[in-house]
């Protein structure tokens, strides 16, 4: 769970797990100011070459000496698989709250050159909240912006979950709210009357 807490002048390093298990380490940049809330989730994802080449060299032996050549296809198939999964892995998210401005979010992938971007302009943030989700056998926890969409004269309610792929467990969802809920949520409501 969370156990480190490092302490810098304007950044902290908080330590959790994703849902799957793996390590994630929070990094918050917020402002003193109060009004600008920066949030990057970042997961370190190694490729495991050792084992994958280990069986791709025990295939390549028993094609060798018995003339099999299914392992070794079979083997390379998941060798590309593998090293595909792991390009396209996300392994970076930033949201950055700016008050009166907006929300913006970004997944970084391990290629460099691909990332998904989203703006979400101010006005049209309504609240902050964490979403559970049952999916299967498990239940999923993500933190969820309400975002009020107008078409002609129609108002429609969008939920926009946050951190889709690296899915951190509750607790990190809870520390991020716990500061983004006075920005966005309650107070926002008085601070516009």
């Amino acid at each position: 769970m969370s156990s480190k807490f490092l302490k810098n002048e304007s950044t902290s390093e908080l330590f959790f797990r994703s849902v799957n298990g793996s390590k994630l380490k929070l990094i918050d940049k917020s402002a003193k100011t109060k009004n600008v809330m920066k949030f990057v989730l970042h997961k370190n994802i190694h490729l495991n070459v050792n084992t994958t080449f280990l069986l791709l060299f025990l295939s390549f032996v028993l094609w060798a000496a018995f003339n099999i050549l299914i392992p070794l296809i079979v083997c390379i198939l998941a060798l590309i698989l593998q090293f595909t999964c792991f390009i396209t892995s996300v392994n970076k998210d930033t949201l950055v709250v700016v008050e009166s401005v907006g929300v913006y979010t970004k997944g970084r992938r391990i290629l460099h050159g691909l990332s998904s971007c989203e703006f979400i302009p101010w006005d049209t943030v309504v609240d902050i909240f964490i979403n559970e989700v049952i999916t299967g056998q498990k239940v999923l926890y993500y933190l969820t912006i309400i975002v009020k969409e107008s078409f002609g004269e129609k108002d429609s309610i969008k939920l926009v979950p946050l951190f889709r792929e690296l899915i951190p467990e509750r607790k990190c969802l809870e520390y991020m709210y716990e500061k983004l809920a006075g920005l966005m949520g309650p107070r926002k409501k008085k601070h516009q009357l």
